[in-house]
């Protein structure tokens, strides 16, 4: 998560300011001096790290898709060797990711539904974040035995997007259980027979 205690430098107090604020009260709503107010930290300090609000919002889409990228790399195959299980484990973690105090919704999310829609580099992260994340889902779906890899990759991606949306806008963890159990519906009509869930 984003709010570890240990993570008390002055960059990671903007990162975690400046996220909790893009998220609850919008990018464009969000001024410099509110940020560097609820980090406790010198104007100067976000200029010397960063050099712009554009450049701390980058730093702050760079920092959740670690964590979106730590989840696959380290949590996720800690949680065995099976593929459809590792799938399903995603939604584990995103349950506690939505219970935690670190959740305000997802910052590519937000930002493209605050930003213009066709055209814009804000737009062109957020798909850059979702091809390497369904690159993931993706290889996992092939390692279950996708008759359709690139379908159901679409489809809990899907899920897990709308997953994230229902829990900002309900503030209920629990829906993860229920995209859980989405998630393994669609599996079960997903994959081969012998390797259903």
């Amino acid at each position: 998560m984003l709010d570890q205690p240990h993570r008390t430098s002055p960059e990671a107090k903007l990162l975690n300011a400046a996220r909790r604020l893009f998220c609850n009260e919008g990018i464009h709503a969000t001024g410099v001096a509110r940020i560097i107010k609820e980090a406790g930290v010198a104007r100067k300090t976000l200029y010397d790290r960063y050099g712009s609000k554009d450049n701390l919002l980058r730093a702050v889409f760079i920092a959740e898709a670690d964590m979106w990228f730590h989840w696959f790399d380290h949590d996720i195959p800690n949680r065995g060797e099976e593929p459809v299980a590792r799938i399903l484990a995603l939604f584990d973690l995103l349950e506690r990711w939505f219970a935690s105090s670190d959740f305000f919704g997802c910052v590519f999310i937000n930002a493209v539904a605050e930003h213009e829609k066709r055209d814009g580099w804000i737009r062109d992260i957020a798909m850059a974040h979702r091809d390497r994340i369904n690159g993931r889902l993706c290889d996992l779906a092939i390692a279950a035995g996708a008759r359709d890899p690139g379908l159901l990759t679409e489809k809990i991606g899907l899920v897990v997007d709308g997953a994230i949306v229902n829990a900002m806008v309900t503030g209920d963890p629990r829906i993860a259980a229920v995209a859980k159990a989405a998630a393994r519906d669609i599996l079960a009509g997903a994959l081969e027979p012998a390797a259903r869930p």
